[in-house]
């Protein structure tokens, strides 16, 4: 948005309760960007309920006696406070004081002392979308809701880390959110405003998420050091980026946690010869993303070899292949809902999987869960509706 070079006359605005009506009488502005730059409204925080603009001309004689005419404006707009994106502001200050107090030194886990075996762990479990509610006998799949997402999440990583332990690490990169929650707010909608199915409170919701994300870093420090990297998805991304506030304020004294909460979509991470990329998958073209990756890391893609994008978002398994870049979609473990079941979208396998990326070789082995094979976790709530 560029800034505005003429000088408005004085402006009105007042508030009343959730409301904030702003006001710019005899103006050049005439555009809605203009009009919130010139108030500095924090749109993270307001919303606009409405919006007009009013337009006549005036005529003046100019230096050489000809009527020149300029266009005049009134323009005024009302907003609505985003409440529940204040409550949920005010949640997270709650909640970085807290963390802060717990967060105390912790020492390197015990572990074997590291060796340079040149080998990199990638834990990467996309759309696990803890908050969705779905009811086996109005889908035809699995029940699911907040206490099954958690305990398939971590049944999930312990197989992964089981299968893993034939090789050393040098380090863990544990990608996390991908549609993490389910939902973005207390009414049940995504960041978009789409309401989805969901199971009980956010705030409930985001405990049970942040406790789950937490024994997974703990299990993985016992293996070897683990960077944290937090990924936005299209359900979740304030959510992801509140989790990722939370984690930095709970491991700030862990010597062998590292959390990489950027606020941009997409991230990267190099390890010898070896470029990753993330994302969620939502947003541009696949066949970009390669593009994508040696803009934002120029130097890194000319020093590597093995170069590939992982993404969620479809909640099924594809790799292609554009310029030497491999771009994954990855598996998801949650079953579908009501809307997944009206329209189709059925049938996919519910997986993980984890890749082990060598420095000088790049991916040499991957392992794999699927949940499927596993017996159906069940919850009192869920099951007695049945």
């Amino acid at each position: 948005m560029g800034s505005v070079k003429n000088t408005p006359s004085p402006e009105t605005h007042t508030v009343s309760g959730n409301n904030w009506n702003i006001d710019l009488k005899e103006t050049r502005i005439h555009t809605l960007d203009e009009l919130l730059e010139f108030f500095k409204v924090d749109l993270s925080i307001w919303s606009v309920k409405s919006y007009v603009c009013n337009k006549w001309e005036v005529g003046a004689k100019d230096a050489l006696k000809k009527i020149q005419v300029t266009p005049l404006y009134q323009v005024k707009a009302v907003l609505e406070k985003r409440v529940e994106i204040v409550d949920a502001k005010a949640e997270l200050e709650a909640l970085k004081v807290e963390f802060k107090k717990k967060a105390i030194v912790r020492k390197r886990a015990s572990r074997p002392a590291k060796v340079l075996t040149g080998n990199m762990l990638e834990i990467n479990i996309p759309d696990n979308h803890f908050g969705k509610m779905a009811w086996s006998k109005e889908t035809g799949g699995r029940n699911y809701d907040t206490p099954i997402a958690a305990k398939t999440f971590i049944r999930a990583l312990n197989t992964l880390l089981d299968r893993a332990k034939v090789y050393n690490y040098e380090k863990i990169i544990f990608i996390v959110g991908n549609d993490l929650l389910n939902s973005d707010d207390e009414q049940g909608r995504t960041t978009k405003g789409t309401f989805v199915s969901t199971d009980g409170r956010y705030q409930k919701t985001f405990l049970t998420v942040r406790k789950t994300i937490t024994e997974a870093i703990e299990a993985m420090r016992l293996v070897a050091p683990v960077e944290v990297v937090l990924v936005p998805g299209n359900h979740d991304n304030l959510g992801v980026w509140h989790l990722g506030d939370s984690l930095e304020c709970l491991y700030e004294n862990t010597e062998d946690v590292t959390i990489r909460n950027e606020p941009t979509a997409f991230k990267t991470v190099r390890f010898g010869k070896v470029l990753l990329g993330f994302c969620h998958g939502d947003k541009g073209k696949r066949e970009d993303y390669p593009l994508l990756l040696a803009t934002e890391r120029s130097k890194d893609f000319g020093e590597t070899l093995f170069r590939e994008v992982h993404t969620g978002h479809n909640h099924q398994t594809k790799t292609q292949e554009w310029h030497g870049v491999r771009v994954r979609i990855l598996p998801s473990l949650s079953p579908p809902d009501a809307w997944h079941a009206e329209n189709g979208f059925m049938g996919q396998q519910r997986n993980a999987e984890a890749f082990v990326w060598n420095s000088n070789e790049g991916l040499i082995t991957m392992f794999f869960h699927n949940d499927d094979s596993q017996p159906e976790i069940n919850t009192k709530r869920i099951i007695t509706e049945g």
